[in-house]
């Protein structure tokens, strides 16, 4: 398309597992459907067992992909710096898009190079209870670090994909709010969406999961932060207090702590049998967990946005989880879904119970498609982005 722009996504790291390149798998895809072009300059790239596909699609959308192993944020090497310079020109770039704080100096050395605006995209994990992420967030030497970083090596425009993003913008880092566009992380609308009834009947026999449980999902890595432990232990506790209610929960993924998870939710045999461990699953059967599920956790510790949530909720499963970040764009309390206090599995039980009450649970369920249709729609976020990169190139 004549009026289509290049943008570069310039990355310290990619790893194919995690939620920034989930988001911009979405962003990136959209972009080239809508005629734009991508190049991505990234340090180096992991991708673990099956997670080749997000890896694929990424390079699909972009025009080039450039992988420098020896990248690194904290040396401004002039070797890099050609490299990138020479990539830019080749490409004819409008507008460089840093992924993380950390790569704001490099873009601002490049930027002045080659005259081209920087809007940077940030993807914090905050909000969180762990007592030692949160001293490591919020010490004095973090904050200055912020503020250095953001006030010396100021982008023409922070991107902030939540309002605990915003927050995080102004009081850590000091940025003027002029300086701050929300825009809301978006997820696939065309593929997460509500399933019909027969969709619904053939994932659970593809899962084989009987027609009569209560199924609960909690999509993410295997790693104590997300919470598992803590569905667990709500778990246990419905068990005992309601011996004839039937659930089960889904754990699609993996990570560094699956096997202590594993082995913290076999220790009670009774309910070992409710907990079923997917491994890393593919696009399909994920959207035949969401399907398949009636209710979306995510109890974590700390969390950038809570992409499995949205992706959910679009698919009608009511989510419950912690004010973790990105919390304020998804629930609404008592009627998209629940808010459960940081590391409270009573609460979580007892949030799990309600849900059993069908009723509430299909009203709910109602409310969750809404919200998610209403401010998680890929389109929505991959236009509002291209238009502020446009803008950015019109005012530089």
């Amino acid at each position: 398309m004549p009026n289509g722009i290049t943008v570069l996504f310039l990355l310290k790291r990619v790893d194919c597992n995690d939620g920034v390149s989930s988001y911009l798998e979405t962003l990136l895809t959209g972009m080239k459907a809508n005629g734009d072009r991508v190049v991505i300059i990234s340090g180096r790239v992991t991708t673990p067992a099956k997670t080749e596909p997000r890896r694929l699609a990424l390079e699909a959308a972009a025009e080039e992909w450039v992988i420098l192993e020896n990248l690194s944020p904290r040396r401004l090497d002039l070797k890099s710096l050609k490299e990138i310079s020479a990539i830019i020109r080749k490409h004819s770039v409008d507008v460089i898009s840093p992924q993380g704080l950390t790569m704001l100096p490099f873009s601002f050395v490049v930027s002045k190079l080659t005259g081209k605006p920087v809007v940077t995209n940030y993807h914090p994990s905050i909000h969180g209870s762990d007592p030692t992420n949160l001293a490591k967030k919020r010490s004095l030497k973090k904050r200055l670090a912020y503020r250095l970083i953001a006030g010396v090596f100021t982008p023409w425009k922070f991107i902030a994909m939540s309002k605990d993003n915003i927050r995080f913008f102004r009081e850590e880092c000091g940025v003027n709010p002029r300086r701050i566009e929300y825009i809301v992380a978006g997820i696939d609308s065309d593929r997460y969406r509500p399933p019909s009834a027969e969709e619904r009947q053939n994932a659970r026999q593809f899962l084989k999961l009987p027609d009569t449980a209560l199924v609960c999902v909690l999509s993410g890595r295997l790693n104590f932060n997300k919470g598992h432990d803590l569905v667990i232990e709500a778990v246990k506790m419905l068990r005992s207090t309601a011996p004839a209610l039937e659930i089960i929960c889904l754990f699609p993924g993996t990570g560094a702590d699956v096997e202590a998870i594993k082995a913290h939710a076999g220790q009670d045999t009774a309910s070992a049998g409710c907990f079923h461990f997917l491994g890393f699953v593919d696009d399909e059967t994920l959207l035949n967990v969401y399907w398949a599920a009636d209710i979306a956790l995510l109890p974590s510790r700390l969390e950038g946005f809570g992409l499995a949530i949205a992706e959910a909720m679009a698919c009608g499963a009511v989510p419950i989880r912690t004010p973790s970040g990105g919390w304020e764009d998804q629930i609404i309390d008592g009627e998209t879904g629940f808010v459960v206090p940081f590391d409270d599995s009573e609460a979580l039980a007892a949030r799990i119970q309600d849900l059993t009450d069908q009723d509430r649970r299909l009203r709910m369920r109602d409310a969750a498609i809404a919200h998610a249709h209403n401010n998680f729609r890929k389109d929505v976020m991959v236009s509002r982005t291209s238009d502020l990169y446009r803008r950015a190139i019109a005012k530089h």
